[in-house]
């Protein structure tokens, strides 16, 4: 296989992911999917895809076609996946769009869902990706349009994406595991901060998801996202007691407003009894009016992986060791009842007690409690 030097950052996400992440061999089959605005990174992956050796089918959405089939036609014409790829392919990366995304805010929720979820899911037929490994590249989203609505520089937002997109995910699984095994007895944590927080719950005794971008095989098999990065242990409902507040912002660029800063959340019971927030409360309370019964339960603590995420919009909680509550649904659990609700508060520099002991001190790891020797008697 040809050697060449990785300079262009758009080389160097091809390498990690295709190499690492999708673990892409001579020979198979890989379907590269982009909108229009991201095509200089799609054509990254296809040399790269080449070079490895496998067989790439680059499909392109593009974004004037798509808009004027969405005018002349209405959503139901260009919703979903743009056509069905014939047979399944090993593997399938998605560069999400559009880039003028603002022009669908006011569409119903359903159709909404539908134009933007759009990274492969049902495009299989009879087998919808069981056996294709899919990743979808958040490096996409990353456009001078969502970077002016959230008062942010693209290209530092740019850059610290790809940072964080190429910490390799054997790294970001062996942080996982290290936190794991610390919780692994674990009954109640207590979760503490300068600001005001201070919460206790029980774990629900059930191992963790660690979420490294590595996608798995399986007809259940879910598409990942990078960069990634992230453990979410099951928290037993009915135990959540005390205060929690956010200080760092919550990013939905489809919500109005699509940011949500200071979040202060009380609980008792094991329920959300009363919540406030310094800006952008009213996309949280409309969604949390309209959601079912489930809505108010807390029922994961994430803990986030990657070294090299501090405050990039949409995916502050993958920050090495910012927390995030979950409240509303629960992840990756089929057959679950839905409350149509989900909402992540992001807490970073945290203490974190484990049964009265030290597991997080201001966010970073607390080194472990020797155990004590049996001094013997003379």
């Amino acid at each position: 296989m040809p050697r060449r030097r990785i300079v262009r950052p758009e080389d160097a996400l091809a390498h990690v992911v295709l190499e690492r992440h999708l673990a892409l061999r001579r020979g198979e089959s890989v379907t590269i999917e982009a909108w229009s605005h991201a095509l200089p990174w799609a054509r990254s992956f296809v040399v790269e895809a080449r070079r490895l050796g496998a067989h790439p089918t680059l499909v392109v959405e593009d974004e004037n076609a798509f808009f004027s089939s969405l005018e002349l036609l209405g959503s139901a014409a260009v919703s979903g996946a743009p056509g069905l790829v014939a047979g399944a392919p090993d593997a399938h990366v998605y560069f999400g769009g559009p880039e003028a995304f603002p022009r669908l805010l006011g569409l119903p929720a359903n159709d909404l869902g539908s134009l933007v979820d759009r990274d492969g899911r049902g495009r299989y037929g009879s087998a919808p990706g069981a056996r294709t490994r899919g990743i979808r590249l958040a490096i996409g989203d990353v456009t001078p349009t969502a970077a002016a609505r959230y008062g942010v520089n693209v290209a530092e937002w740019q850059r610290e994406l790809v940072r964080a997109s190429l910490v390799d995910p054997t790294r970001l699984e062996a942080t996982g595991r290290a936190f794991a095994r610390r919780l692994a007895r674990a009954r109640r944590l207590r979760v503490r901060h300068s600001n005001g927080t201070d919460l206790s719950f029980r774990l629900a005794g059930r191992a963790p998801a660690i979420v490294t971008g590595r996608p798995h095989r399986g007809p259940r098999a879910a598409w990942e996202r990078v960069p990634s990065g992230i453990a979410i242990f099951p928290i037993r409902a009915g135990t959540t007691e005390g205060v929690w507040e956010s200080n760092r912002p919550a990013h939905d660029r489809f919500a109005q407003p699509n940011t949500v800063v200071g979040g202060r959340f009380e609980f008792h019971s094991g329920r959300l009894t009363q919540f406030e927030f310094d800006h952008g409360g009213e996309s949280f309370a409309r969604a949390y009016g309209r959601a079912g019964r489930g809505r108010e339960r807390p029922v994961a603590l994430t803990v986030g992986l990657n070294p090299a995420i501090d405050r990039a919009p949409e995916v502050v909680e993958l920050g090495l060791g910012t927390l995030g509550l979950l409240l509303g649904d629960p992840p990756r659990r089929a057959g679950t009842p839905s409350s149509g609700f989900s909402f992540l508060a992001a807490l970073a520099g945290a203490n974190v007690e484990a049964d009265g002991r030290p597991w997080l001190v201001s966010g970073a790891a607390a080194p472990p409690l020797r155990k004590r020797r049996r001094t013997e008697r003379r």
